[in-house]
């Protein structure tokens, strides 16, 4: 059976020696210990642990900080936060970050090695889907989700889509490129710090550590680059932006989705020439349909309809049946997200992707359904 490999990081070196000194178990092996600084990144990479102990006094954000990379750059690592005591306040920036536990001195080799193999299961469990081995020659798929008007779930839809990936073991980004009034944030219950107006004001969009520093981090796993915070701001990011931040990210993740505003501007141009699938969302109405319709055209002249998958949010039976629609739009619909507006509504309340908080309602599976599909035929479009 092999060993769980454990790798110590801290600046405390005595406290470093006592952690080392309990690992005792035959079901652990201590590979390596590294200090807190800008090097520690590089030696993990390098030792490549099943668990990493964080030793934590009072720098929690250097040890967080550590953790969110940990858990998009080694997956299958699983962060144990090992310290004297510990604030509650810090409990759901720990969670955000991927830390699987947090334990207290004074402890024994039994609890820490019953923590420790926990903490494996967990990070294992969560891994068994992915194809982690192909982590370092990633091919990212992009996805940018458009509707023809606002207001027909567009959002709910990629958060949701964004979720169910990383439910599947992918490793998943989301940009929020709805720049005036993007609220993917608000639907992952997130308030950023940073967003992508401070990215794109400086020369960082191409360096994929400031993008990752930027990035909010979901406990789902779903990363996010957020949308700025007020629509004045929008004017810091132009397309170039978009274009460079979608090719910085492209080695790290399988998929990245970009959320994007009901209109043809050039930066939901930028995103849509940049991806290998486009989601229109349209819903049963005459107006919206009347809009997908004229989508579809502007798609076609622009040679970008070929990649297009209608799905049509919030169905029903009503007057507008699915032949109605496809015969409307002269297109086969392969997916439908039924309408259940109580499951909706008590999801965004919550600030819970409906995936998390309602995965048995129909609308649920249907968002899985959706998910499936992403990924069966995305894999062919993909050379």
């Amino acid at each position: 059976m092999e060993k769980i490999k454990v790798m110590i990081v801290g600046n405390n070196d005595n406290r470093i020696y006592e952690i080392k000194s309990l690992l005792r178990n035959d079901k652990v092996a201590f590979i390596g210990f590294s200090k807190l600084d800008e090097n520690v990144l590089e030696k993990s990479i390098s030792l490549k642990p099943h668990v990493m102990i964080i030793q934590c006094e009072d720098d929690y954000k250097a040890a967080i900080d550590l953790a969110e990379k940990i858990y998009i750059k080694i997956p299958g690592c699983a962060v144990i936060l090992l310290c004297d005591s510990f604030d509650v306040n810090m409990i759901e920036k720990v969670m955000l970050a991927g830390i699987r536990k947090v334990l207290q001195f004074p402890i024994d080799t039994e609890i820490l090695t019953e923590n420790i193999e926990l903490a494996h299961y967990m990070e294992k469990s969560r891994m068994e889907n992915s194809d982690v081995s192909a982590s370092n020659n990633m091919q990212s798929r992009i996805i940018t989700v458009f509707g023809a008007k606002g207001g027909i779930g567009k959002t709910t839809i990629t958060v949701n889509l964004a979720v169910s990936l990383a439910k599947m073991g992918k490793k998943v980004a989301v940009i929020d490129a709805d720049l005036q009034f993007g609220d993917v944030n608000v639907y992952f219950d997130i308030d950023p710090k940073d967003t992508i107006s401070e990215l794109s004001q400086g020369n960082d969009a191409g360096d994929i550590d400031a993008i990752k520093r930027l990035m909010a981090l979901h406990f789902s796993g779903v990363s996010i680059i957020c949308a700025p915070k007020s629509p004045e701001y929008a004017e810091y990011v132009s397309p170039k932006n978009i274009e460079t931040i979608i090719n910085t990210m492209r080695p790290f993740y399988d998929y990245i989705l970009i959320d994007t505003a009901p209109v043809f501007s050039d930066i939901t141009m930028t995103a849509i020439e940049n991806s290998n699938l486009v989601l229109l969302i349209s819903v049963q109405d005459i107006s919206t349909l009347r809009n997908t319709k004229i989508t579809l055209n502007i798609l076609e002249s622009l040679q970008q309809k070929e990649k297009t998958e209608l799905v049509i949010n919030r169905l029903t039976k009503g007057l507008i049946s699915l032949k109605d629609m496809q015969r409307v739009l002269n297109e086969t619909i392969k997916n439908t997200i039924a309408f259940d507006f109580k499951t909706a509504t008590t999801a965004h309340n919550k600030g819970i992707p409906i995936v998390l908080d309602a995965p048995k309602s129909e609308v649920g599976k249907d968002l899985k359904k959706l998910a499936n599909y992403v990924v069966n035929t995305i894999d062919h479009r993909v050379s």
